[in-house]
């Protein structure tokens, strides 16, 4: 028998043992202990048998010596019960087993059914085994299950797909391998910074610089995005439109769009660069941007929208309220804004020319802090670094359905790990944050013009100074006042009206004849909404010209020229963006 045959079950033996737990060690006096074997066996005399079996294989002394010190170690641990009668009868007989072996030199011709040591090791393994509870497997879920894979082979994707697309000959295989490098940077986020260093940008420029195909100069736009490009902007400055939230009253706004489209000749798609929204303004602003509605359109869908989601029978409405924390139908309200603002990824309607960017504001509640997330349809350029967080590779009905989640009107939003509610709690009025991100985009480029709409105030009650003077407000007072400050939108406009140049600012929204609830549907009330809408409209007739003016101011020669020579420095690779 050959040293390794010998050694093996030993190993087994000795590593089964030292699994013991302490507990099973102890329990000397186990109901299933075999008396007669105990009786007739001892300590000394299994180790002195299982030294005349090592004595047996062809190893040296040292080796005999330290197995038979760690035998003698674990068998002073186990319990007799374990070590019982079919271990005696094996090594009873062990001596003669292998003087057979060495005669024979030859398997058996039929199979041995007695008893032999890896057996009665198995048989042990069992035996410990069944004292020890079974754990449970812990499944992760497949969301959160990513392939591992090294930066090496990353970069080295990255190199490949870019080649790839260069030295495409026909637009199907180059639209294919531009939709393959896009998929490839949605995946890894260091793909993206790899491809930058790697000359990326500059390679695509100057392939869709010569390509005609229109599939593929929209699939190289998204290309683009992803990696940080941006392009410079079509007017003398950044011009910025920002929309509230305020449910229903964002009938307000519509009009008011209406009467800029009106004065300036253009549709609103065409006359800013960046346009915002939060609640009910991300729902108009994802119309605007990503459907390419036009406002009589627009008014119409949300007016749909509205009837159907808002129109609930108050009993099942309470009761949805105590079990789920929302009045209305949250699984209705998503089937409709997948149906109305669509399924694809943000980023994807860079596809479409000359799309405006688009950003949604929601707050993430699961965080030790109340924070903004921002949905884009972009990427910042490589290093550079918003103080929101966000991302662009969601749906569309993903970021409205999170900046809309209205506390106890919809359910909260559950967006992977973060959980998010109705961007107002935070940021009601996102004219600084949509401010934050021109600037990150356009770091050279100065404001033109920023437009800020909201959906409705009231005026405020004066101060009755004859009124006797309270000592305490009430709790109902408090709560609302924090409501009120949590919400304000006047409070934003105040700040940028001081900070911002003259004619480069306008905040329109109208005071109201009864403050609605964002969930009002009442044709009556909605036609005094309306009526309100027009009357501030007539009034404020020379703010809105001026604003449709500044938005019409087109680049200088000089600009023109500024922006080509550094389109043909992009191209080169010789710098970065400097728009």
């Amino acid at each position: 028998m050959s040293f390794s045959k010998n050694i093996k079950p030993y190993r087994i033996f000795i590593h089964t043992q030292r699994s013991l737990s302490s507990g099973g060690i102890d329990k000397l006096n186990s109901r299933k202990m075999h008396q007669a074997s105990i009786k007739h066996l001892t300590h000394s005399k299994l180790v002195s048998q299982l030294k005349q079996y090592l004595a047996k294989v062809p190893q040296s002394e040292l080796l005999q010596s330290a197995l038979s010190k760690e035998i003698a170690h674990i068998l002073q641990r186990i319990e007799p019960s374990i070590y019982g009668s079919d271990l005696i009868r094996y090594f009873t007989h062990s001596s003669a087993m292998i003087e057979d072996n060495k005669i024979q030199k030859k398997e058996p011709k039929e199979q041995n059914t007695g008893l032999s040591l890896p057996n009665i090791l198995d048989t042990l393994k069992i035996k410990i085994s069944s004292n020890e509870a079974p754990k449970p497997k812990e499944v992760s879920p497949k969301w959160l299950i990513k392939p591992v894979i090294s930066k090496e082979a990353i970069s080295s994707r990255t190199t490949y797909l870019l080649s790839s697309i260069a030295t495409s000959t026909n637009e199907e295989n180059r639209l294919a391998k531009v939709d393959e490098f896009c998929d490839h940077v949605k995946q890894y986020a260091d793909a993206k910074h790899m491809a930058v260093r790697g000359g990326g940008i500059s390679s695509l420029l100057k392939i869709r610089n010569v390509e005609k195909s229109s599939k593929v100069k929209g699939a190289l736009n998204e290309a683009l995005i992803l990696l940080g490009y941006t392009e410079p902007v079509t007017g003398a400055g950044v011009r910025i439109l920002s929309i509230d939230g305020g449910g229903t009253r964002g009938v307000l706004v519509i009009e008011m769009l209406k009467k800029l489209e009106e004065l300036a000749g253009k549709p609103i798609l065409e006359m800013f660069d960046l346009i915002c929204g939060v609640s009910t303004g991300a729902i108009i602003a994802s119309l605007i941007v990503i459907q390419r509605k036009s406002l009589d359109e627009i008014e119409t869908i949300y007016k749909n929208i509205g009837t159907r989601v808002f129109t609930q029978h108050p009993i099942k409405g309470t009761s949805s309220l105590v079990w789920s924390h929302s009045y209305y139908d949250t699984p209705l309200w998503e089937e409709l804004l997948k149906a109305e603002v669509g399924e694809e990824l943000l980023i994807s309607s860079q596809r479409n020319p000359k799309t405006p960017k688009l950003m949604t504001v929601s707050a993430v509640v699961n965080q030790s802090r109340l924070s903004a997330y921002v949905f884009r349809n972009y990427n910042l350029p490589c290093k550079v670094q918003s103080q929101y967080i966000g991302g662009s590779n969601h749906q569309v009905w993903e970021a409205v359905r999170a900046s809309a989640a209205a506390p106890t009107y919809f359910e909260e939003f559950k967006l992977g790990n973060t959980l998010h509610q109705d961007g107002g709690i935070l940021v009601n009025n996102p004219t600084a944050v949509a401010i934050h991100e021109a600037k990150l985009l356009w770091p050279r480029t100065p404001l033109q013009c920023v437009i800020s709409c909201g959906t409705g105030r009231t005026a405020p009650n004066p101060i009755d100074s004859s009124a006797e003077s309270v000592s305490a407000s009430s709790w109902k007072s408090k709560f609302l006042a924090v409501i009120d400050s949590a919400t304000d939108t006047e409070g934003v406009h105040s700040m940028l009206s001081d900070l911002l140049p003259p004619k480069t600012y306008y905040r329109f929204n109208p005071y109201l004849t009864e403050m609605l609830g964002i969930a009002e549907i009442s044709p009556e009330k909605m036609l005094q909404l309306k009526k309100d809408a027009i009357m501030y409209l007539r009034r404020n007739e020379e703010k809105f010209q001026e604003a449709a003016n500044t938005l019409k101011i087109q680049k200088s020669v000089m600009q023109k020229l500024n922006d080509y020579i550094n389109y043909q420095l992009e191209m080169q690779g010789i710098v970065a963006s400097k728009y």
